[in-house]
């Protein structure tokens, strides 16, 4: 029984209690001792072999999840989650995994129409039986059918970037102890920096032993469950093969058509034209003979990158991870981080970084060791000293990652905001609400004076929690109307705003800012998966605030 498990059962039981309507507290004691755990860089096996009793010093665990703890560690279960599983149908848990699906809509299907899975809920959607529901509706339907059929695209098991990339690097370096290799690269979503992965693409031109001689393609599944295909190419057509195997499907699509109204073929093989080989050693060659500019991965979706290559001939410098001066959400042992502010700092430095901000989280996220007043005049006091010590190596900026309250309101009075550096607003609570209240709650703190940044924007966990309800054009707007930066969220758990907003914000004139969140010295290194979902978004240096120098970044408020 590991942390990941520990942390999935506590999660299970969050959303068993909530669309049973226990009590708040409750529920989300369980959900934030999940995400706590999950982020905790030791095993709690380690811990209840010592003394179970160190439980209690994790900000977050008391005695009741100790015990529980320790009694999933020594046996495997855990009597209450057992408990509250018997007789609760295990298929409305799976309904939970639909976007925009939560514990009082999924509490409405079971009430009214005995919907115990998304087999049945679709069954219902079609009879448009979920649109007689009191509070439902037509639209309601319509948006739970989009739901199931993205749930069914991504129902198999997919990793998370982070994962993906790890594991492929891992191979790709194993695979480079060969001296016979000259070329080798992953392909797929991967190379895309979508989300989440399936399967790892790598080509390689090296003919490799693999299954048997003569073999191009082969599958291994790592230890960890993803699953490799192995491809061995010719290096005359490896940019050829790149492309086609990096994707996406649409994209090639497009290509394959904009091909033949030019007499050509392309394919992983090449291009063609007459049958006569003219390019594909490099994917330079096979952009350039369908009379595109090179196209970077990360936006090759059939989303206008074709359209916009043809009328501009060029793309704009796209956002890299050098470019980015600054990381503006850090935690430290203030709140729930595991390092100091200067050990964060001299990361920072190693980083590259001209300026951070150390943005512990406020007093109402308790779970997270949340500062009171207090612990801020004294953060303050530490953080002017390092100041002294680190001038003209990087500056340090008063921050707080402040809790956005039910109302609207932020976890701390406007006369500690206003001697913030950094405000970051962001939601950990009240998940569920209504979208037209949830919309109306975020743009309440959005139109505080002092929030520059709001936080995480969905609240989502990618693979375990689904993004608040709200209406996002509408968040969008004030966030413009306010000059208050969007962040993305570079956590690989999160990447939160989406890629699939960025450029819809982006179009609207909004501002980012690119943070790791980061809780101990190793996630600074996650800045390389927001800035990939940024690319996907179209971002370049001038959209995002923290590519800035500090006096830019401080005069655009």
């Amino acid at each position: 029984m590991d942390n990941k498990k520990i942390a999935g059962i506590f999660e299970e039981m969050a959303d068993i209690l909530n669309i049973k309507g226990d009590i708040f507290f409750k529920i989300n004691a369980y959900r934030e001792a999940s995400l706590v755990i999950l982020n905790l860089p030791y095993d709690l096996r380690a811990v209840v072999d010592k003394n179970p009793l160190d439980l209690e010093k994790i900000p977050g665990i008391g005695k009741g999840l100790k015990d529980k703890i320790t009694e999933l560690i020594q046996t495997g279960k855990c009597k209450e989650h057992e408990d509250l599983k018997k007789g609760f149908p295990s298929g409305l848990l799976e309904l939970l995994q639909l976007r925009g699906v939560g514990p009082k809509k999924v509490k409405l299907l079971y009430g009214h129409l005995k919907i115990k899975n998304i087999k049945e809920l679709k069954n219902a959607c079609s009879k448009h039986l979920v649109a007689k529901i009191p509070g439902m509706g037509p639209k309601t339907e319509e948006d739970i059918l989009k739901a199931i059929d993205e749930h069914s695209h991504f129902a198999t098991k997919r990793s998370l970037i982070s994962e993906a990339t790890q594991e492929a690097l891992r191979f790709i370096e194993y695979l480079k102890k060969s001296p016979e290799i000259e070329k080798i690269q992953y392909a797929g979503s991967l190379r895309r920096k979508q989300e989440t992965i399936g399967d790892i693409d790598i080509l390689t031109t090296d003919v490799l032993e693999i299954l048997s001689e003569g073999d191009t393609k082969s599958g291994v599944i790592l230890e960890s469950g993803i699953h490799v295909d192995l491809r061995v190419v010719d290096d005359k057509c490896f940019g050829a093969a790149l492309h086609y195997f990096t994707g996406s499907k649409e994209h090639n699509i497009k290509i394959r058509d904009l091909a033949k109204k030019k007499g050509l073929k392309v394919s992983e093989y090449g291009v063609f034209k007459n049958k006569k080989m003219i390019a594909g050693k490099t994917e330079d060659e096979v952009f350039k003979a369908v009379g595109l500019p090179y196209i970077i991965p990360e936006i090759r979706r059939d989303d206008g990158e074709i359209e916009y290559g043809l009328k501009y001939k060029k793309f704009p410098d796209f956002l890299g991870v050098d470019d980015i001066k600054a990381d503006l959400h850090l935690h430290t042992k203030y709140s729930d981080g595991d390092n100091s502010i200067e050990e964060m700092v001299t990361a920072g430095i190693k980083a590259g970084y001209k300026y951070l901000a150390i943005t512990d989280h406020s007093s109402l996220v308790g779970v997270a060791g949340g500062m009171g007043k207090k612990d801020i005049l004294e953060q303050w006091m530490e953080i002017d000293k390092l100041n002294k010590k680190f001038r003209g190596k990087i500056k340090i900026l008063k921050g707080c990652e402040v809790d956005i309250l039910k109302d609207g309101s932020l976890d701390f009075e406007d006369s500690v905001l206003k001697e913030l550096d950094i405000v970051i607003a962001s939601a950990h609570l009240y998940g569920r609400l209504p979208e037209k209240e949830q919309t109306a709650r975020l743009i309440a703190a959005i139109e505080n004076p002092y929030v520059k940044i709001l936080g995480h924007p969905s609240g989502r966990l990618i693979n375990r929690r689904a993004p608040m309800e709200f209406d996002v054009e509408k968040i969008i707007d004030a966030c413009v109307s306010n000059k208050v930066a969007l962040e993305i969220n570079s956590n690989p758990s999160r990447l939160d705003l989406s890629d699939k907003y960025i450029k819809t914000a982006k179009d609207k004139g909004a501002k980012f800012v690119i943070d790791t969140d980061s809780h101990d010295t190793d996630q600074l290194q996650f800045m390389y998966y927001g800035v990939g979902i940024a690319r996907r978004g179209w971002l370049t240096k001038k959209d995002v605030l923290n590519a800035r120098s500090f006096k830019e970044f401080d005069s655009y408020f």
